[in-house]
């Protein structure tokens, strides 16, 4: 498969440990082309083929970071108040048909 008919997955978190985990076992797989998301793109730029700026804190960020996605990776911290405000304000810029939890295979994830 061509790598320009890979559906796009953005990964928020990039250079976290979770985040990280999962943008390397994605690059690893071949599946789909990633996208690091990043506070400070500057410093990760080895991180992936693409690597923009997207910070959670800054909506403004999120509308370029996540165009064209298919998927979005992120974890919340769920132990702090702002965790159901990120969920409303990356609605408005969330990919279309983004499931909320389903696996990047189209499974359901076990619950």
């Amino acid at each position: 498969m061509l790598s320009n008919n890979k559906k796009l997955i953005a990964v928020i978190g990039a250079t976290g440990q979770q985040g990280g985990g999962v943008l390397r076992a994605l690059q690893a797989r071949g599946q789909f082309k990633v996208r690091a998301l990043t506070r400070n793109p500057d410093k990760h730029r080895e991180l992936a083929e693409k690597v923009v700026e997207a910070d959670v804190d800054k909506p403004e960020t999120l509308k370029a970071a996540f165009d064209g996605a298919h998927g979005v990776f992120l974890v919340t911290n769920l132990r702090k108040q702002e965790a159901t405000s990120l969920s409303r304000r990356r609605r408005p810029y969330a990919p279309p048909k983004m499931p909320g939890s389903n696996t990047l295979s189209g499974q359901p994830c076990p619950m």
